[in-house]
């Protein structure tokens, strides 16, 4: 298999060819461009959007989809971090 292809049109070929993959986000939806904390966000649809728009996979041969999320935020760099404890709690962790 080459290095370098069109994955659009490779991933859609093998799907329709009864082949699975399997994707992964991995910023998170605070950064996503569209549902992000703006301006703090990337450059790329990081939530479900994502694997339509940047992996060019077709929205109607989704067959399983699994979120997996968590309770908090945690942020690199600057922006806002809506989850932060600041308080005794936050002191002990």
């Amino acid at each position: 298999m080459p290095m370098i292809t069109d994955t659009a049109y490779l991933i859609n070929t093998e799907v329709s060819n009864g082949k699975k993959f399997l994707a992964e986000g991995a910023n998170a939806l605070m950064l996503d461009l569209d549902f992000g904390t703006y301006p703090y966000v990337t450059s790329s649809s990081t939530g479900i959007a994502g694997l339509f728009s940047g992996l060019g996979f077709q929205p109607s041969k989704l067959e399983t989809t699994i979120g997996v999320m968590k309770a908090y935020t945690t942020r690199v760099g600057s922006g806002p971090f809506p989850t932060e404890d600041t308080g005794e709690a936050g002191n002990h962790l």
